[in-house]
């Protein structure tokens, strides 16, 4: 039972997300209780979610964060206004709809110095979650069957992760144990959590084994499943016609389809009305700075293949590719003075919303590439086009988990992030990769 609680503890984003939401609306509540004693729990639940909200979009759940303090304390600096805004936003309410109960101004100085320990809490919840990873005996630990690359892999995993959510206990060969009983014997006695299957044809696999396994508690995963979950992307090497068919997901239908076009509009209007003044402001330096027009377009490849004319604000000088198409580089010469601003901070994207508005993006998915650069890449990277089984998007889970690619090794591994939002698409994995994208513009990751 303390593994199961280790490995949700520090693995899964969403269940740390809830117990802050619990914990932030247990203290909130408390300290409310004494300076305001008529305050309701549900300004106290609105302050929780602001400030989880808040931590979501600056990284503070990615896994690569969990366990670096400076990182998690930085973050949590960066939030802290937010979670001010959401106090004061909150009371407000709070005295609107309950005005006989109002919170008085001392008690609302009182809760607003109370989170200035909000960054020193955020650590202390880290540092704990970090000395629960480190006990050994509530190591998740990971019995892999068959040799070869696969099992390789994910020895790699398990070190570069320092063992911290997973540890390769044992690697199996098919037909090892010539019995059921010694295999479950031998699972027991390693205290295996969960068997791997990896590199290993179907018919050679010991089923009757993982069956017994299986009944007995053991989690039994296909490599592709467990790759996909540990590392949040595809092995494109280990991909095969049969898994994209029968594996669980790719799924589509009118519905979600309806769906995901009324979030697309909802997220585009509100982008391009809440950006206005900056817009104005931006398109005015742009015209001052260098001759050219204010908006820049550019043939890029869309759903099913399809091309379209993407906008975007021009960030380079009027006659950057007069050499032909080429990738964009770190300190690219081309780029103006007001251009290496609006990209660092992905301004220069915020015009892809008309895009959205007329059905030939979505707000979120994989970053449409030029016609010129796709047909190269569908030559040599495989399963390159099923990234088009899906609109292009301004954001995506390659963006916020891969930095800015401009070689084809960038693009081959960006597209391992790619067919993983392909295969688990859903409006929940795309508010999360909006609520994330606030770290790759405050923190500059993968801008160029």
């Amino acid at each position: 039972m303390f593994r199961v609680f280790r490995h949700y503890l520090c693995r899964s984003s969403v269940f740390l997300a809830a117990c802050d939401v619990v914990l932030l609306c247990v203290l909130f509540n408390t300290f409310g209780r004494v300076v305001a004693p008529d305050s309701t729990p549900v300004t106290a639940l609105a302050m929780a979610l602001a400030a989880v909200v808040g931590m979501a979009s600056v990284g503070l759940y990615n896994r690569k964060n969990l366990f670096l303090i400076h990182q998690v304390v930085s973050r949590a600096l960066v939030v802290l206004p937010l979670v001010l805004v959401a106090i004061v936003g909150s009371v407000g309410v709070h005295d609107w709809l309950f005005p006989e109960a109002a919170v008085p101004g001392f008690a609302l100085l009182g809760v607003v110095g109370l989170t200035g320990f909000f960054p020193v809490a955020v650590g202390l919840r880290r540092t704990f979650i970090a000395a629960v990873d480190r006990l050994e005996g509530l190591r998740r630990r990971v019995a892999v069957i068959g040799a070869g690359r696969h099992a390789d892999r994910l020895d790699e995993l398990s070190r570069a992760l320092d063992g911290r959510t997973f540890s390769v206990a044992a690697v199996v060969e098919p037909g090892q144990f010539t019995t059921t009983a010694a295999f479950v014997d031998f699972c027991q006695r390693r205290r295996i959590d969960e068997v791997v299957v990896a590199g290993a044809e179907r018919a050679d696999l010991p089923l009757d084994d993982l069956l017994q396994c299986k009944l007995g508690g053991v989690e039994v995963t296909p490599y592709l499943t467990f790759w996909e979950r540990e590392t949040g992307q595809v092995d494109l090497d280990a991909v095969s016609p049969s898994w994209l068919v029968f594996c669980d997901g790719f799924r589509g239908g009118a519905l979600r389809a309806a769906v995901k076009r009324g979030f697309d509009i909802a997220a585009a209007a509100a982008l391009l009305v809440a950006s206005l003044p900056l817009t104005l402001v931006v398109a005015l330096l742009i015209r001052l700075e260098s001759p050219g027009p204010v908006f820049y377009r550019q043939e890029r490849v869309g759903l099913g293949g399809r091309r379209f004319a993407i906008l975007k604000f021009r960030s380079m000088r009027q006659d950057a590719e007069r050499a032909g198409p080429q990738w964009a580089a770190q300190n690219d010469a081309r780029v103006t003075r007001v251009g290496a601003v609006i990209r660092t901070l992905r301004i220069d994207e915020i015009p892809q919303a008309i895009n959205v508005l007329r059905g030939e993006m979505s707000f979120v998915g994989p970053r449409p590439e030029r016609p010129v650069f796709v047909d190269a890449l569908r030559q040599s990277i495989a399963w390159y086009d099923e990234r088009h089984r899906v609109k292009p998007g301004i954001t995506g889970w390659a963006q916020i988990n891969y930095p800015y690619g401009a070689t084809e090794e960038d693009a081959r591994n960006k597209l391992a992030y790619d067919l993983y939002y392909v295969k688990n698409a859903s409006i929940f994995l795309d508010v999360v990769i909006l609520l994330q994208t606030a770290k790759v513009v405050l923190w500059r990751e993968g801008a160029r």
